[in-house]
C-alpha cells in the first residue's frame, strides 16, 4: 500500500497542535506539524500536502520573518493541489473571512469555537470524497468497480477539487502525475476523465455527461 497523503498543520499552541495532528491521523493522512509560518513555508519546499489546516493567531509562535498571510499566498499561488482549511477563533468573523479570502480566495473555514468534533467532520468530508466511480479512502484514490488504487497525491487533490467544483493548479511534476493518472483511468475503465484547461489547470469530468 502506498504511503498516505500529507496534511500541513500550522498551530502555534503545542497542545492544540497535537490535537489537530490526532484528527489528521484519524482521517488517514500524515500530519506535517509546524508552529510558525516560517516553519510551514520551509516544509512546503520538501512536502506536497493535499490539505493545510491553518490557525490565524500566531501569538505563541516562535519568532520568524514570515506571516500567516505569506503562507496563505504561497499556498494559493504555488500549491494549487492543496485544500486550505482555516481553523481559528477568528474564522467565525465575516471581516476576518473576507481578509483571508483576499489572500486565498478558495480557503475554507472552521471556527475553533465549534470544537474539535466539527473539525474532524469537516476534514473527513473534505478528504473522504467520491466522484463518479472513484473515491478517496485513507488518503488514496480507489476505482470502486475494480478495486484498483492510484497512490499519488495528485489524484486526491483532483478528487477534492471535483467535490468542491474547483479546477486544480498543478506544478510541472504534478502535471506529469496527472497524465499518468489519465492513463490509469483508461486502463481500469473508469468513467472519469482528466481535462487539461491549459496553464496547468486541471479538473475531473464525468465522461457520460458529454462535452
Amino acid at each position: 500500500m502506498k504511503a498516505p497523503c500529507q496534511a500541513l498543520v500550522l498551530e502555534d499552541d503545542p497542545e492544540q497542535l497535537e490535537r489537530v495532528a490526532a484528527v489528521i491521523r484519524q482521517a488517514g493522512l500524515e500530519p506535517i506539524l509546524t508552529r510558525s509560518p516560517s516553519q510551514a513555508l520551509t516544509k512546503l519546499h520538501y512536502y506536497h500536502p493535499v490539505l493545510a489546516v491553518v490557525d490565524l493567531d500566531m501569538s505563541l509562535a516562535p519568532s520568524g520573518p514570515r506571516s500567516v498571510d505569506d503562507l496563505l499566498q504561497y499556498l494559493h499561488e504555488r500549491c494549487g493541489g492543496c485544500c486550505v482549511l482555516v481553523y481559528s477563533v477568528g474564522a467565525e468573523h465575516i471581516g476576518e473571512r473576507k481578509r483571508v479570502e483576499s489572500v486565498h480566495p478558495l480557503a475554507l473555514f472552521v471556527s475553533k469555537q465549534d470544537g474539535p468534533e466539527v473539525l474532524v467532520d469537516r476534514i473527513r468530508r473534505t478528504i473522504g470524497v467520491r466522484y463518479g466511480d472513484l473515491s478517496v479512502r485513507r488518503g488514496l484514490v480507489f476505482h470502486e468497480p475494480s478495486g484498483e488504487v492510484y497512490g499519488h497525491h495528485v489524484g486526491v487533490s483532483l478528487l477534492m477539487g471535483a467535490a468542491l467544483g474547483q479546477e486544480v493548479v498543478l506544478n510541472d511534476s504534478e502535471a506529469k502525475a496527472a497524465r499518468r493518472m489519465r492513463t490509469w483511468l483508461a486502463r481500469v475503465g473508469s468513467g472519469v476523465q482528466i481535462l487539461d484547461y491549459g496553464r496547468r489547470h486541471y479538473a475531473l469530468h464525468l465522461a457520460e455527461d458529454g462535452g
